[in-house]
């Protein structure tokens, strides 16, 4: 009897065990890859989706580490590395879909956005993520700005008089109650503010205009070192102890003003509904009329590298001063929407941000194009 190999097994020889070894590899290369594929590995990085910035209502811009930031309608931030995007949205832990009404740069990365419900958002990486740092449960009282830092504190400030006030760059805040001191006089000095004929008789009328109950839309820091604030039926106060008090100004006007603008040495620029404009060379303590072309509410403003003053608004409305904000000229008039901000390029343009998104406008040809 033949004897059969060892190992071979019964009815199998050499040869065929041989032949079989393709087998053999291709199922060891199968089960192989059946490992790989279920072995727990990083996610490979997905590309950011882009956002359409024309279909968003925004309401806030900022430049902040070579980056352009967005903010407006439910609680979105866009950022994007150049006025053409492509735009993308910004990380918000919790996202709570409050509507975000101004952004500020507070320090080295250090940004701050404050919105609706008493909402504070903080960033430490130039808004690329942002932290809740504050939320009112309880209110939806909109927060309208913020200020600082001023002698190492932060404010934020919105409707009916609400001020809240920072000590740690943001992280915890706490809200301070709005003092006023006693005011020898609220009228209007010279011509009465009563005449004016672009008054707003409406605004916050049930409150007797009070400053610690109407709307604070605007503050910043005089050179003098005061604070000063503006906001509803004409209100101008400011603070010589960081806003632990407030002494209204005598009134100018009747209306809202919208928002306040630093100017170079000792300027201070307040604008408002239906054109109004008043100037203070003083650090705020008196003030002059402006004239403006239009009588179209004014809602933003900012400076230009050439040293211009812009003001944005009701209808597109874009109004230029080349001499400090003494005079103002109409740059440009567009179509029906209100205009919130407004920063400059290095090419001369403007990002524009408002009810329908992002624009790109020319301030003086009048003519956008979508960035």
């Amino acid at each position: 009897m033949a004897s059969t190999a060892p190992g071979s097994g019964p009815g199998i020889t050499p040869a065929r065990a041989v032949s079989a070894w393709p087998s053999y590899l291709v199922s060891l290369i199968v089960l192989l890859a059946a490992v790989y594929a279920f072995s727990p590995r990083p996610m490979p990085p997905f590309p950011a989706t882009e956002v359409r910035p024309d279909g968003l209502q925004i309401n806030a811009l900022l430049k902040a580490g070579g980056k352009l930031l967005a903010a407006g309608e439910q609680g979105r931030i866009l950022i994007a590395d150049s006025e053409k995007g492509p735009w993308t949205e910004a990380k918000i832990e919790p996202q709570r879909g409050s509507a975000l009404t101004q952004m500020a740069a507070v320090g080295p990365k250090t940004l701050i956005a404050v919105g609706h419900d008493g909402w504070i958002l903080r960033s430490e990486n130039d808004g690329q993520s942002w932290q809740e740092a504050s939320f009112d449960s309880e209110s939806s009282d909109p927060l309208l700005g913020v200020a600082g830092p001023y002698a190492g504190k932060l404010y934020a400030f919105g409707a009916f008089g609400k001020l809240m006030v920072s000590s740690d760059d943001g992280k915890t805040w706490r809200q301070q109650p709005l003092v006023e001191n006693a005011s020898a006089t609220t009228a209007a000095a010279g011509s009465s503010a009563e005449e004016d004929p672009y008054a707003d008789p409406f605004a916050n009328i049930s409150t007797g205009g009070g400053i610690a109950d109407g709307h604070i839309n605007a503050m910043t820091r005089a050179a003098d070192g005061a604070l000063v604030m503006v906001g509803e039926r004409g209100m101008i106060a400011s603070s010589t102890d960081e806003g632990a008090s407030w002494t209204a100004v005598p009134q100018v006007y009747t209306g809202s003003f919208y928002g306040l603008l630093a100017l170079p040495p000792k300027g201070l620029l307040a604008y408002g509904m239906r054109g109004n404009v008043f100037r203070s060379e003083d650090s705020g303590k008196t003030w002059v009329k402006v004239e403006t072309p239009l009588a179209l509410s004014l809602f933003g403003a900012t400076s230009t590298l050439r040293r211009e003053i812009i003001l944005v608004g009701e209808n597109a409305v874009v109004m230029v001063s080349k001499d400090g904000g003494k005079s103002f000229k109409l740059g440009s008039l567009g179509e029906q929407q209100r205009l919130a901000a407004a920063l400059p390029l290095d090419s001369g343009d403007l990002l524009t941000a408002g009810e329908l998104g992002l624009a790109l406008r020319n301030p003086y040809r009048g003519t956008g194009a979508q960035p």
